[in-house]
């Protein structure tokens, strides 16, 4: 973590809580410590059989018993899955995303028992297994071969099966994301969908202050501002989605100038565009703000 940022340490939710730490056997003691006041104050004991500690894949096997013997919690390979995402470094994998499609077939299997109308398999599509999907597209982008095997296993729904095989389907899922009066049924394409929820990413980090956007301006963006900044290699893949999308979002953005502190020469606070477009000098590399001219 840069020192300079939010230094976190924990996140915590309704019942249960994520904590960072060293393999340090001090720093593990003191975790324990504070643990065993909360149980003692509260009255609540921890469940350790469902605690558990993840670890580099390069540490060393002597520091994975060290935390083993010192919280009694056991170790965990990645990946897990943590309020319906799962959770993993570096790029995404099919396999991280089975938990999902394995839900969605499930309740396809379900339904297949059914006699259904065209209509009332579009709303179940459109109502149930449509919605499964925006928790998780919310938070991060799955890979394409995953959005299209989840179509895929929609499109075979809708147009049904005959003697254990699929119907000939008479449109595409393209065809059929259109409005009603295009000839269309209304679906969602799920690759509109992920372009929009990283849109509204790239807008909630130019929007507002959140402890998230706080750590990616301290991490990526401390000596440039987040516009100019260019994706490198070994930064996290959210932050080369965003950045992959930032011009795009950009071009929809308009400031106006209340508190002044939008930046001098990035934002669009004249309605014509950044300032930096229209001048080669290196002092839009800076992270002037109106502010600072005013």
């Amino acid at each position: 973590m840069e020192r300079r940022g939010p230094q976190i340490n924990h996140l915590s939710f309704t019942d249960d809580i994520i904590i960072f730490t060293s393999g340090r056997k001090h720093s593990l003691k003191l975790i324990i410590q504070t643990l065993a006041t909360y149980e003692r104050v509260s009255g609540q004991l921890i469940n350790k059989a469902k605690s558990h500690f993840l670890l580099h894949p390069n540490a060393f096997r002597t520091t994975s018993d060290i935390i083993r013997k010192s919280t009694g919690f056991h170790k965990k390979q990645a990946l897990i899955t943590y309020l319906g995402c799962p959770l993993f470094i570096g790029r995404p994998k099919l396999i991280y995303f089975s938990e999902l499609i394995n839900k969605i077939v499930n309740r396809v299997t379900g339904w297949q028992s059914r006699m259904l109308s065209y209509g009332g398999k579009a709303t179940l599509i459109k109502h149930v297994l449509q919605s499964l999907l925006i928790h998780i597209l919310s938070s991060i982008s799955p890979p394409l071969s995953t959005i299209k095997q989840i179509q895929d296993i929609m499109a075979d729904f809708f147009w049904g099966w005959r003697n254990d095989r699929k119907k000939y389907h008479w449109s595409s899922w393209r065809n059929l994301s259109f409005p009603y009066d295009d000839g269309g049924i209304e679906v969602r394409f799920m690759k509109d969908v992920c372009q929009a929820f990283q849109f509204k990413h790239w807008w909630t980090f130019r929007s507002k202050q959140t402890l998230w956007g706080d750590f990616l301006r301290e991490k990526y963006c401390q000596r440039s501002n987040p516009i100019s900044k260019k994706w490198d290699t070994g930064e996290s893949q959210a932050w080369k989605l965003m950045m992959r999308n930032k011009h795009t979002v950009e071009n929809h953005i308009q400031w106006k100038i209340r508190d002044v502190s939008s930046s001098l020469w990035w934002d669009n606070w004249l309605g014509v565009g950044p300032l930096a477009h229209y001048t080669t000098d290196n002092n839009i590399f800076n992270n002037d703000r109106i502010s600072d001219f005013m």
